[in-house]
């Protein structure tokens, strides 16, 4: 394994400002007045742009630390919530502007563009070697990209700040078209790109960004807005670093989420945590509620049966939930043995005796297989770009360019990887004919290999299918199909709404 291409970087936070009505919070003596003027400030800056991505650290859960699950897996066929309130109301596309999941995670994206800004903007005043700087800069434009890039999926036009700005004089910052968004995004990740290393020295640690994160973010970028041609430039380059052995796809797609296996060989681009440092909370939002092994947990972000269902009997990747198990919970006061927790049958509602209980939702095994620890704090690596997800962009672009024959070859790739049949194995699973049979086929590959790693929800817009994949599911559960092509977007959160009238005019439109 090559250690190189990450850096594991001490969590801390400086200053940090996020859009609109946020005032600055400080987080250490630094300010911008008395801050950036050496390397190793500028270095603690940069340190303060990677922790935000990851915000609480010590009991981390918002933002790609768990909350960021909601605007990008929940509100599709994918994630199913028991929990009262906001969660419940993604889940059954009953939410509005004042949910919390739009209020936090858009601070938190802000925060991250803020504090990118205020290095950038100081950046050049320091002196030190220029080939640092441009590391430095690197990596601060990837970070702003990267949160530019997870704006405008779930929010659409959005303000573009690029240079430093006190809060109380942003209140009225206009909206700016995702294409104009996008050429900002698309000038971070070429920097990135020409100044960041393939892998990073060992004096540097672990967790940095690469040119090759850089190279996916920009080719996902071009997909989004279906220019496949200039995505497929990128990804390719991806692809021509795994030729390089820079990354290489584990044979097993469990040992991904090891806990011991914290950098696998596939990871492009993840957020490392280590439960006595930094630990996060990513296994108890997502881990089973009463289970034997992984205990105390809440399954709070659980995937829905009818996704679940959607897997082959034959697909492994169909086993790597909890389900059917004894719960590590006694029953009552009367025994030791816990309730026996149950798949439950199409249609099936009332369990078959009083000691089973049915499950209403599947907690994934991916935040917790192979612990080390049962702490309530865990050491799971949250993987944000990885080689599988590249390989399906692949496909995806292929499909596009030159038809699914050319697509198959990367889609087999995957299913093979997993031990799942592939596409024309067998009369149960033909070779797409066409484009828009292959699009079916990379809307469900891409659910059943990327389930809850925040892409279903993009990934669905992207290709067509969101009013339609979304609608199916809520007629399935009983309720009304009332997604339409206006709720691509979200609402602006509440709080910036009430500030910025042309929010407010938008959201109307873009309420269930």
């Amino acid at each position: 394994m090559d250690y190189k291409k990450y850096i594991v970087i001490p969590v801390i936070s400086l200053v940090f400002a996020a859009c609109t009505n946020l005032e600055p919070e400080l987080y250490s003596d630094l300010t911008t007045k008395n801050a950036y003027s050496t390397e190793s400030d500028i270095e603690a800056a940069l340190t303060g742009i990677y922790s935000k991505l990851n915000p609480y650290p010590g009991d981390a859960y918002l933002y790609y630390a768990g909350y960021l699950v909601m605007i990008t897996d929940y509100a599709t066929d994918m994630g199913f919530s028991t929990a009262a309130g906001d969660p419940t109301k993604m889940s059954n596309f009953t939410y509005d502007d004042n949910n919390r999941y739009f209020r936090l995670n858009w601070q938190n994206m802000y925060e991250v563009i803020s504090n990118a800004n205020i290095l950038l903007g100081r950046i050049e005043e320091v002196e030190m070697d220029q080939a640092r700087k441009d590391y430095i800069t690197g990596q601060a434009r990837f970070l702003r990209a990267l949160a530019y890039k997870d704006l405008t999926d779930s929010w659409g036009p959005v303000p573009l700040i690029t240079t430093y700005e006190n809060p109380g004089e942003s209140t009225d910052s206009p909206l700016s078209p995702v294409e104009e968004v996008e050429k900002v995004i698309i000038e971070d990740c070429e920097f990135a790109i020409e100044h960041l290393p393939k892998t990073w020295d060992t004096e540097y640690g672990l967790g940095r960004a690469t040119k090759g994160a850089a190279l996916t973010l920009l080719g996902k970028v071009y997909m989004r807005s279906h220019d496949y041609a200039r995505a497929k430039e990128y990804i390719d380059q991806v692809l021509a670093l795994r030729d390089e052995g820079i990354y290489t796809l584990n044979p097993d797609f469990k040992d991904e989420w090891s806990e011991s296996n914290k950098i696998d060989d596939g990871l492009i681009f993840g957020i490392l945590h280590e439960a006595a440092q930094n630990g996060g909370e990513i296994t108890n939002h997502f881990g089973p509620s009463d289970h034997k092994v992984v205990q105390n947990r809440w399954q709070y972000y659980a995937v829905s049966l009818p996704f679940w269902r959607k897997y082959a009997d034959e697909d492994p990747r169909k086993q790597f939930f909890y389900f059917d198990y004894e719960g590590a919970s006694p029953r009552d006061g009367n025994t030791e043995s816990g309730f026996y927790y149950k798949m439950p049958e199409v249609g099936e509602t009332v369990p078959p005796n009083d000691t089973t209980k049915l499950l209403q939702n599947v907690a994934t095994k991916k935040y917790s297989y192979e612990m080390i620890s049962n702490s309530y704090l865990d050491g799971r690596t949250i993987q944000v770009f990885r080689l599988a997800d590249v390989i399906l962009c692949k496909a995806e672009i292929e499909n596009a360019l030159n038809g699914p024959d050319a697509a198959l070859p990367y889609v087999n790739e995957i299913r093979a990887r997993a031990d799942a049949p592939e596409y024309g194995s067998s009369a149960e699973f033909p070779i797409p004919a066409s484009k828009e049979e292959m699009i079916d086929v990379l809307v469900d590959e891409r659910g059943f290999e990327l389930v809850f790693e925040y892409h279903r929800r993009a990934d669905l817009i992207r290709l067509g299918k969101y009013v339609e994949v979304c609608n199916d599911y809520l007629v399935s559960r009983g309720m009304a199909p009332v997604v339409t092509e206006n709720m691509r977007y979200f609402p602006y959160p509440l709080d910036e709404a009430m500030l910025h009238p042309e929010m407010a005019g938008e959201n109307a439109n873009r309420m269930p």
